[in-house]
């Protein structure tokens, strides 16, 4: 058996911290974007764990369980399958232990949750590889033990920290936690803002098209996002319009939806110093250096590395860029934001 786990979530923000989480347990892992990417990923793998969203569109989570153990030929008939439910429905994770899955964790999940649910169901040999986080100074394991990677962006790191603490409808503070560091946090608010315009549009979408359905997992997924940024308010009311949406509560939805968009929206001007928009102060970038960033972002994207094609593409930010250019490595931004690895690959090739 493979010491490799997959995850399975229709919110990449969700899939890219656990993949986080788990790398820095030395675990490698697979990602899915809803069961239909799962049940495709199980026949081609052998995983030692899987970890599986309850609400995603097409197929459900407990419904992807099921073709997983009964529906498909695949290598995962009896690998353990744990559930990532919202704790603000109780019936999730008990309708997924009914089901069958081993067992279930709270959304957004947290590192020391994740950990025991490796320790408990990973092979014995898979177990004793694990590079678990050791005590610290006063004998509690902490997810702040996780190393935070601290680089020569150390100060603007902290500038940009101190600006979103200015923010009242931000408790970065139960951001970090969520995150498990500052530099995760960082990460997880900028895929947030990048994310901004597309994520309210698609809602926007769904809603006017009359598609409840998908309009609920979309909310969804932005209460899950805004809760692992400290977005409270925004959190509490899209928990509230997804309740509307399972309830099949119509007239709250047309109600509150135009507000909730119009708050969400508005985090792109709260959140604005995260676009460094000051060309004019910039010196202008060398040919050598724009071919140099495009041959390593091509290296990156080929190898679906998140870190270091987020590294290439904010290295760009400290030149002024041709428009041309300037405009891809804005499109990069974006569709890194969502892990869109096949678009990103397309502008390069169209270059």
């Amino acid at each position: 058996m493979n010491a490799k786990v997959l995850i399975v979530d229709d919110s990449e923000l969700d899939r890219f911290f656990i993949k986080k989480l788990l790398e820095y347990l030395g675990v490698d892992s697979d990602e899915a974007g809803d069961g239909k990417e799962c049940l495709k990923a199980v026949r081609q793998e052998e995983y030692s764990i899987i970890l599986m969203d309850y609400l995603m569109p097409y197929m459900n989570g407990i419904q992807t369980f099921s073709q997983i153990r009964d529906g498909i030929d695949n290598r995962n008939e009896s690998t353990p399958v744990i559930a990532l439910v919202s704790p603000d429905d109780p019936n999730e994770g008990k309708n997924c232990l009914e089901a069958g899955f081993a067992n279930y964790l709270d959304k957004p999940v947290e590192f020391k949750q994740l950990m025991a649910v490796l320790i408990m169901y990973l092979p014995d040999n898979i177990r004793n590889e694990l590079k678990l986080p050791t005590a610290n100074k006063n004998e509690e394991t902490d997810v702040t033990t996780v190393p935070d990677n601290i680089d020569s962006h150390e100060n603007e790191n902290q500038n940009i920290i101190k600006a979103i603490s200015e923010i009242p409808e931000i408790d970065y503070e139960k951001g970090i936690s969520l995150c498990g560091s500052e530099e995760g946090y960082l990460t997880a608010i900028g895929i947030f803002f990048n994310s901004i315009d597309f994520k309210a549009d698609e809602i926007e979408g769904y809603y006017k098209n009359e598609d409840y359905k998908n309009y609920t997992i979309k909310v969804h997924a932005l209460k899950s996002s805004a809760n692992l940024i400290g977005a409270t308010k925004l959190w509490a009311d899209a928990k509230g319009l997804e309740e509307a949406g399972n309830n099949n509560d119509i007239g709250k939805i047309k109600n509150e939806t135009d507000a909730l968009l119009s708050d969400y929206r508005s985090f792109k001007e709260k959140l604005s110093f995260l676009s460094d928009d000051s060309e004019d102060e910039k010196p202008p970038v060398s040919e050598d250096a724009l071919n140099d960033a495009y041959a390593a972002l091509s290296e990156f994207i080929e190898a679906m590395d998140f870190d270091l094609a987020d590294m290439v593409i904010k290295s760009m930010k400290d030149y002024k860029l041709p428009d041309a250019d300037a405009k891809r490595f804005s499109e990069f931004e974006r569709l890194l934001a969502g892990l869109n690895w096949d678009d990103m690959k397309k502008i390069l090739a169209e270059k």
